[in-house]
């Protein structure tokens, strides 16, 4: 099958185009010309009225039409012609020729659409994609357009179906694995054909592995699927430490053999065999694995939920260096380019459907659509994951109030049921939120939490999920607890191989206790909890991982990891969101423009990864002032000693420490010594004076350092570092695809003469391109700017600032940053 990308000569403008509207006229802008993939919201100005307000950042939402047009040769006669969008988001509407070909409701869900009776050939045909957006439509930032990547399919008439090729391992040890290469193949003739279908598969050498054929006779209009077995010997298998990544291709022949190739179809799998019990908890080829998670939103920061190979690679590539092994999609489908990168770099996914099922959590989200599409939507998530062997298991749902409900609980087991029919070979959890599946009995459990009588409705909490739990604080914790509850998602958790709990950290040892063979998972945990919850996890053999709140900052659900100071601090939008100009969570080991941020280095420690100390300090301007925050803030500390204007004033500095004690030291003179490690939450806090030079932290165990970090101040006089990183290299190979196909960031820092990065020195930086380039995305980490990504002059937030560039054809692309009168420029290849 020939498959192509069809992400040029599109155009976007507002509208729901409607033909109504098309007959009236009227002043609407002039459609935009772009290359897919596109966010159109990230560029439109924010506002501070918005409907969707804090959960979407603020930013607008609205319908929108994109259009092009295909043309298609002489040789497309007589094929099959089919267009995949990976995701558009959301209610995407297609017309081809001005005829309907298609829907798809879900805005984070691949779908295919066979088009070949729509084109005519030697002809434009004119393809139009309408997108109507609901407001609001979800909980976080959405984004809105055609996002991912369109790709165009055209096959003879016996062809592999689309996602038709499945590699899966059927047993494997390290003398030889068996490979079972199932193919659907269809034939679109009237009359019967036979066939030969082979096999082959290479190693990442490109050695000959394996290969085997059969021979197959397809009755004419139909589609069936053939399973080739293979043996690989001495295979090399795939897991986090070692993702080795083999290739498979497969034909289909005319009876003939090799001189009629049919169709072809050919990609990456790994060998892997995994194993599931209470008493050895998750194995995979035969060793046990603690799932070291992390949850991660689908934008990515100042271009949006735009998706590109580098991009994608960039954010798994820092996680795995970070100590990450896992990571969760919350709560969507994951992109076939980040699969990709968890594929190449070793990272576990748990692939996840939705948010929701048939009750609504906002007014236009998926539970308006799930019912007719929930079998579309999990066929296209399972062919999409299933040669992918990072994917160890699919998520159900997300807090799911249904689970709670012995009649709507059972939708839980017919989405589990139709993915072990698709994919047999991967395990099916459901995250669940034990106070949300409970919210009926709350008020009776909320009472006697309290040691009150339960009395209907006293003191029971409401409204928005995640301001509630937050304002439950303490009594949340008790409340996961109840028997109660784990009588209610009982029918629930029986439907899955693995139960997820969030926010549920005392279940685990009762769950293990009363369901002896139950595994669980954390799907979702606090982050200032990974020190009681990896005990857990450690400790409980059952108990196979933990996924944080989250392991990348992600835009929308404004500010709920940032704080607020004052004893009257309060926020004006009510529950726990920030307020305009506030855009993103700011809740991330990792922030925006993939920095890492303390709690990242924290993390590390309670995992056994570090053994030196980090230093972290809070904000001097705020010393001594009640602090109010939820419960994913860790600290608003970063790393800085530059504070001049705070010299002989009082200053709190964190130290994290996997040691007995650590000692901090001013310009060589000590401060204190401090007892920390697992007892004191990894963390020692010191109360100092300030003072410009060098502060250093030393930690000891037993007597004997065992490492120490030193912080320095930075210079006053400082300049602009640019460092240019793509998919092919960094600066000096620095290389863009000129078709515009994946993007280079370009990411400044704010440096002393010493190349010392000064944190607190704000710049306000411009950027512009020359040359067959663009930059489709700038700005800074900054939760809280009023900035937007299209702006093209910004200010450094802790000292960095990134920008995304695209080129648009061949040349050299020259990016120039332009800061208090002095110019810096790179330079970089599109070919």
């Amino acid at each position: 099958m020939e498959k192509r990308l069809f992400n040029q000569g599109w155009t976007v403008s507002a509208g729901d185009g409607s033909s109504l509207a098309a007959l009236i006229g009227g002043a609407a802008d002039p459609p935009k010309q772009i290359t897919l993939p596109h966010d159109h919201l990230v560029e439109i100005p924010r506002n501070p009225q918005e409907p969707n307000g804090p959960g979407n950042g603020f930013f607008h939402e609205e319908d929108m039409v994109y259009n092009t047009v295909l043309n298609l040769d002489e040789s497309a006669a007589g094929k099959r012609i089919w267009m995949e969008f990976e995701a558009v988001y959301q209610n995407a509407f297609v017309y081809v020729n001005n005829a309907f070909a298609g829907k798809c409701a879900y805005g984070y869900s691949n779908f295919y659409l066979d088009i070949t009776d729509y084109v005519k050939i030697g002809q434009p045909n004119p393809v139009k994609v309408v997108v109507k957006n609901g407001v609001p439509s979800g909980r976080w930032y959405t984004g809105g357009g055609i996002y991912r990547d369109v790709n165009l399919m055209i096959a003879d008439p016996v062809h592999i179906m689309p996602d038709g090729v499945f590699v899966r391992t059927e047993n494997a040890d390290t003398d030889i694995a068996e490979i079972a290469v199932c193919t659907e193949v269809a034939n679109d003739e009237a009359s019967m054909k036979s066939i030969v279908l082979k096999a082959k598969i290479f190693d990442k050498d490109g050695n000959l592995a394996a290969e085997g054929n059969m021979p197959a006779t397809l009755r004419g209009n139909t589609a069936d699927t053939y399973k080739l077995r293979l043996f690989v010997k001495s295979p090399k298998l795939w897991d986090a430490e070692n993702p080795n990544l083999y290739t498979y291709e497969v034909s289909v022949c005319g009876e003939d053999g090799e001189d009629t190739v049919l169709d072809t179809e050919s990609g990456t799998f790994g060998i892997r065999k995994m194993q599931l019990d209470p008493v050895n908890g998750l194995r995979i080829n035969g060793r046990t694995v603690k799932l070291r998670g992390g949850c991660i939103h689908h934008d990515n920061g100042i271009i949006g939920t735009r998706e590109f190979t580098f991009a994608a690679e960039e954010r798994i590539r820092t996680l795995k260096e970070a100590g990450f092994n896992a990571v969760r999609s919350s709560h969507y489908p994951m992109s076939r380019k980040l699969l990709e990168a968890c594929d190449k770099y070793g990272m576990y996914v748990m692939d996840e459907y939705a948010d929701v099922w048939t009750s609504s959590k906002v007014a236009y989200d998926y539970s308006m659509h799930m019912t007719e599409w929930w079998e579309h939507d999990i066929a296209s998530l399972v062919r999409k994951d299933k040669n992918h062997p990072c994917v160890i298991m699919y998520s159900i749902g997300n807090e799911i109030p249904e689970v709670g409900n012995k009649i709507d609980a059972g939708w839980g087991k017919k989405i589990a049921d139709r993915i072990r029919e698709l994919d047999p070979t991967r395990y099916v959890t459901n995250c669940m939120n034990l106070l949300l599946a409970g919210m009926d009995m709350l008020a009776q459990m909320f009472s006697g939490a309290r040691g009150q009588e339960a009395e209907a409705g006293a003191d029971q909490p409401s409204g928005e999920i995640n301001s509630m739990m937050n304002n439950m604080g303490d009594v949340m914790a008790q409340l996961m607890q109840s028997p109660m509850l784990a009588k209610a998602t009982e029918e629930a958790a029986s439907q899955v191989d693995i139960v997820g709990y969030n926010y549920a950290l005392g279940r685990y040892e009762p769950g293990g206790n009363e369901y002896p063979n139950r595994i669980i998972v954390g799907s979702e945990t606090n982050p200032p909890d990974l020190d009681k919850n990896w005990e857990a996890v450690e400790r409980l053999p059952y108990v196979i991982g933990d996924f944080d709140w989250t392991a990348w900052d992600y835009l929308g659900e404004n500010g709920i990891g940032g704080y607020t100071y004052g004893d009257d601090a309060a926020n004006p939008m009510g529950a726990m969101y920030s307020p305009y100009p506030w855009k993103a969570a700011y809740c991330g080991d990792v922030n925006l423009i993939g920095d890492r941020r303390p709690v990242s280095y924290w993390r590390e420690m309670i995992w056994g990864f570090r053994t030196e100390p980090y230093i972290a300090v809070q904000p001097p301007e705020h010393y001594g002032e009640t602090k109010h925050g939820s419960q994913w803030c860790f600290s608003d500390a970063y790393r800085s000693w530059n504070h001049k204007e705070y010299t002989g004033k009082e200053i709190a500095v964190e130290v994290y420490a996997a040691a007995d004690e650590v000692e901090l030291l001013v310009n060589g003179k000590s401060v204190d010594r401090k007892r920390t490690g697992e007892p004191h939450k990894y963390m020692a806090v010191f109360d100092t004076i300030y003072e410009p030079g060098r502060v250093e932290a030393v930690a000891y165990k037993n007597g004997v350092e065992t490492g120490r970090d030193v912080l320095t101040t930075a210079g006053d006089d400082v300049k602009l570092a640019i460092d240019v990183r793509t998919l092919a290299g960094t600066e000096a190979d620095a290389k863009l695809p000129a078709d515009g196909t994946d993007i280079a960031y370009v990411d400044v820092s704010v440096v002393d003469e010493n190349g010392v990065l000064n944190m607190d020195r704000k710049m306000k930086v411009s950027v512009s391109v020359e040359g067959p380039g663009e930059v489709i995305g700038y700005g800074s980490a900054d939760p809280k700017s009023g900035e937007n990504y299209y702006d093209m002059e910004a200010m450094t937030y802790e000292g960095r600032i990134r920008a995304a560039v695209r080129a648009k054809g061949e040349g050299l692309v020259k990016v120039t940053f332009r800061a208090e009168e002095k110019s810096y420029s790179v330079t970089i290849t599109a070919e």
